[in-house]
């Protein structure tokens, strides 16, 4: 009987040794496992970590950057001086403007004004070339009806 109970415990604990050799086999391939991840991700992803660092560390650069720029605007916005001539600026640009319009018209005009001396000045050569030509005309009928003197 003791035979039997020690022969029981034996089977259980032989058993219990065989439980634990697959617990420690599925561990291993667990770890394996595990392990053949990482060294398949982990190059990438420390090379995204350093590029994500080095975004920050630019990021941090580009915003102390802003800041300084945003107290020099603000500074000279709150200068009267500036605020003077911007206004003027302002003020000058309107005029200047203004006056690039009038000059665009008066060349308008001007041009316009060029075209009709032109055209005028034409007409008044064609007037004055037929009044020489009426008056041409009219000699030459007035000595016809003279007529010639004779010829001796």
């Amino acid at each position: 009987m003791m035979t039997d109970i020690g022969e029981a415990a034996a089977a259980k604990v032989q058993h219990n040794i065989n439980e634990f050799d697959k617990v420690i086999k599925v561990s291993v391939d667990v770890d394996n496992l595990a392990q053949g991840l990482l060294d398949t991700y982990k190059p990438p992803l420390e090379q995204i970590g350093k590029e994500l660092q080095e975004i920050l560390n630019k990021q941090e650069i580009l915003d102390n950057k802003m800041q300084v720029e945003n107290q020099h605007l603000t500074a000279t916005a709150e200068d009267d001086e500036c605020a003077a001539m911007y206004i003027t600026v302002q003020a000058y640009q309107e005029k200047l403007s203004r006056i690039k319009r009038e000059m665009a018209l008066i060349h308008d005009r001007t041009t316009k004004l060029k075209k009709r001396a032109i055209y005028l000045q034409q007409v008044k050569q064609k007037q004055a070339l037929a009044k020489e030509q009426k008056r041409e005309e009219e000699l030459r009928r007035e000595q016809e009806l003279i007529g010639k003197p004779p010829s001796i």
